[in-house]
């Protein structure tokens, strides 16, 4: 039936009966098996395997001598006819119960009708000669310490899923011609592999290969008859000097996972034979040189990552099909000092890209490829650390861009003509910009981040008079980041602090939203501020009150370089937020690298309505605003998280 190590192990044993094995608790049971009586009782707490003779039932009895039942017992289906337990005669331990009985393998290998077995650090010996469960499905050996699986070869017909994950110790992989049905294998983590048995690449009915993080792997077996193989997964294999020939047609690969491994070469093969890639990662390949033939054949692939492939050659302009369905494509450079960036020309660029990443390329001015302007579909640009002064006022045709990023390009002096759509703006530490335009026109732009170490940017007031001005009216978030000048330490406070405020008369109808305003003291941090709002019933418990924030009396200068804007109607939906109750708040607020936070309120000039939707990269997992709802709390929960650019 099915063994679970840790908890609950099911074993369906030979024609007597099944047994459970519980090794947390150290006990071995085995029970009669039900009579057929012409039905069939599903079994519980199986996995792909039903138990054919009816339920087991689940009393157990300890490792020493006694019937006494386990008080956790579960009892079986009221369907099937009660029978019999029966204790092993003569089977006894006296090892401690964290320690697993060294007879236990052999009692598995009699198992002969075993269907799935878990095993959470099997001792270091390998299987019984006689282990050749030929009902095996599953076979799960994680964190095992055995230097090989079992010796020579074995005849399991019906495995399906091998998974041997975490096992540091083992340093070779057992014949797989003898599991013709194997569809799952997982070697992640197998720190010790040096050898894949070459059995592998004949291999018709594997599915699923992952072998991430075998630090001593330096060869995987030619590829000769994978027909079926969806996923290869070789990522964090650094000592990987090679791919595997490829030698047949490989129509079902979708999958290529090649990250962070020692590879030189990408063979033609790939471009010929896996036709049907989607996913192609070759991230921190810091020794590739060289990709043969091209990927015009490759029309499904959607996403090629060549991060870190600093090393790498020119692709040659006809690399990509221009039709091809390529989505997401990084060429983006890790700047590593000391090494000399290889600069040629770039291919020609896919018309359904969504995502292009050309950071540190050395692009200078009149490098941008001149297709660039023909990516209709194009959202996400990134080209920091590039060395142009001036962009080209094609950028402004791209209709569907919604981030920008130019961080960290040094040489750049104003900012481009951007496309209406735009909504994130991202130019941190670019020294030499020392002004920014009128960015009024674009009703989408939410978020901006010009952020620098020294010097206050000339614009900088009516950027953030003009973007809260936009926000307001399509009440939205707003989240922004400008240079101010160099604090000196007697300025910094703590980066926890509670403001107390008493909220005007009529404030839900004649104020839109909340603004924090602070002072980004560095980008040690990652830009990550907490802020919860609690209401105060009386305001005499307050000595020390604040005052609100006036956000537009100077609008000729700014005083805070970090500022963001909160929509009431982004609180509506918060199970504590009621409107008519509150008069008095505390803002709790917790910043990193923040100094002097203040609250303002922004005068409404607009009805009350819904909070507008918005575009954010970070998407669910990583917002710039989140409000945490929790039904048990009273207080409302906001997280900030602007982050920077130039850790994109």
């Amino acid at each position: 039936m099915k063994i679970t190590g840790g908890r609950q192990w099911w074993l369906n044993g030979d024609d007597d009966g099944d047994a459970s094995i519980d090794l947390a608790r150290n006990r071995l049971s085995i029970s009669e098996q039900a009579q057929r009586n012409n039905r069939r009782c599903p079994a519980e707490n199986t996995t792909k395997a039903s138990c054919d003779r009816g339920t087991l039932n689940n009393r157990r009895y300890p490792l020493e001598n006694t019937t006494e039942a386990s008080s956790d017992t579960q009892s079986p289906s009221p369907e099937c006819k009660r029978e019999k337990v029966m204790p092993i005669g003569g089977y006894t331990s006296s090892l401690p119960s964290d320690v697993i009985d060294t007879r236990l393998p052999d009692v598995v290998a009699n198992m002969k009708k075993v269907r799935w077995i878990s095993w959470d650090n099997y001792p270091s010996s390998s299987f019984p000669k006689n282990f050749e469960p030929t009902k095996l499905g599953c076979l799960m050996l994680i964190r095992g310490r055995q230097v090989r699986l079992w010796q020579g070869k074995k005849l399991l017909p019906n495995l399906k899923i091998l998974d041997l994950r975490g096992s540091s110790f083992l340093k070779c992989t057992p014949d797989f011609s003898g599991v013709p049905c194997l569809e799952i294998l997982i070697l992640d983590y197998c720190k010790s592999l040096v050898r894949i048995d070459s059995s592998i690449g004949y291999h018709e009915r594997l599915v699923c290969v992952s072998m991430k993080a075998c630090a001593e792997l330096k060869k995987f077996p030619s590829i000769m008859r994978m027909k079926k193989l969806e996923t290869l997964d070789l990522n964090f294999c650094t000592k990987l000097q090679e791919l595997p020939y490829i030698g047949t047609h490989m129509d079902c690969l979708e999958n290529l996972y090649l990250s962070c491994t020692s590879i030189k070469i990408i063979p033609d093969s790939v471009g010929k034979f896996c036709t049907n890639l989607v996913f192609f990662n070759l991230s921190c390949c810091d020794k590739l040189k060289q990709i043969d033939g091209n990927f015009r054949l490759l029309k499904r692939l959607k996403h090629l990552d060549l991060l870190g492939c600093d090393q790498l050659k020119k692709l040659g302009s006809d690399f990509f099909d221009k039709e091809c369905c390529l989505e997401v494509l990084s060429l983006r450079v890790m700047d590593h000092k000391g090494l000399k960036i290889i600069r040629w020309k770039l291919p020609q660029l896919p018309r359904f890209l969504r995502k292009l990443d050309l950071s540190n390329r050395n692009l200078g001015d009149g490098d941008i490829p001149s297709d660039i302007s023909g990516l209709f579909n194009l959202q996400v640009l990134y080209l920091c650390g590039n060395k142009f002064s001036r962009l080209d006022s094609r950028l402004s045709r791209l209709l569907c861009l919604k981030l920008l990023n130019l961080s960290c390009c040094r040489k750049l002096v104003e900012l481009p003509d951007l496309p209406s759509s735009i909504a994130i703006l991202l130019a941190e530490e670019c020294k030499s910009l020392q002004r920014v335009g009128d960015l009024s026109c674009y009703k989408c732009l939410w978020k901006v981040s010009l952020w620098r170490k020294t010097n206050k940017l000339i614009g900088g007031e009516r950027l953030l008079y003009s973007m809260l001005q936009v926000n307001e009216l399509e009440d939205r978030f707003m989240s922004v980041l400008l240079p101010c000048e160099p604090f000196k330490t007697s300025t910094f406070s703590d980066t926890r602090r509670l403001i107390t405020l008493q909220l005007p008369h009529n404030w839900y109808n004649d104020f839109s939203g909340f603004l924090f305003f602070a002072n980004q003291i560095t980008r040690c941090g990652s830009g990550f501020c907490s802020i919860v709002i609690r209401q105060e019933m009386t305001m005499n418990s307050q000595p020390d009150h604040d005052q609100w924030e006036a956000f537009d009396k100077n609008k000729e200068s700014y005083e805070h370089s970090r500022v963001g804007y909160v929509p009431f109607s982004s609180l509506r939906r918060t199970p504590c937020w009621n409107s008519t109750s509150y008069t008095n708040v505390t803002f709790q607020i917790d910043g990193q690298d923040m100094a002097n936070p203040k609250i303002g309120l922004v005068p409404r000039r607009s009805a009350i309505c819904e909070c507008s939707e918005f575009w954010d990269e970070g998407n669910v997992s990583n917002k710039t605003f989140d409000i945490i709802v929790d039904p048990k709390s009273t207080n409302v929960h906001i997280e900030w998280n602007h982050g920077f650019g130039t850790d994109a």
